[in-house]
């Protein structure tokens, strides 16, 4: 976290000891005898693309502000495990009296549908969500609404 940009950096690279990565590192050693396992464990960790690697802002709102610095006081490193952060993504949503599972993906394509309702364009949107691709964001836009709604008002009301 960047405390005077207000930013989250995902990173293109990050060292893991995780679970997943080891159990991950391991299948990549079994289908390649070039490689050790500390090797392939020192790729791990990246993102699903390159374009997740990204500055994701959270001075968009004082709410927002409030919930990074509260989860920044409450842990002091993010948790590299997937079954640590689906569980406190979880506690977070049960604490928020919401209903029903609750999984960062689902958090994020919230966050997409919010961001193209507000008439966000589709590369920033694209680039926000780290998507690879331009039609992912095109699709939450046009799910929207907003785009078609925007340009009938402007031919109908000059």
């Amino acid at each position: 976290m960047n405390w005077n940009r207000r930013t989250i950096r995902i990173p293109q690279h990050e060292p893991c000891q995780c679970g997943y990565c080891r159990r991950q590192a391991q299948q990549e050693t079994t289908h390649n005898d070039d490689l050790s396992t500390a090797d392939a464990l020192g790729s791990r960790w990246h993102p699903k693309t390159v374009a997740s690697a990204r500055l994701i802002p959270f001075d968009l709102s004082l709410r927002l502000e409030l919930c990074v610095e509260r989860f920044d006081n409450r842990y002091d490193a993010f948790p590299r495990s997937r079954s640590t952060v689906n569980r406190r993504v979880q506690a977070a949503a049960d604490e928020a009296d919401l209903s029903g599972r609750v999984y960062p993906h689902c958090l994020q394509a919230t966050a997409a549908s919010y961001h193209a309702y507000k008439g966000v364009a589709p590369v920033p949107l694209q680039a926000l969500m780290g998507w690879s691709d331009l039609a992912t964001a095109q699709k939450y836009i046009r799910i929207s609404g907003t785009a078609t709604a925007d340009a009938l008002r402007r031919v109908h009301h000059g």
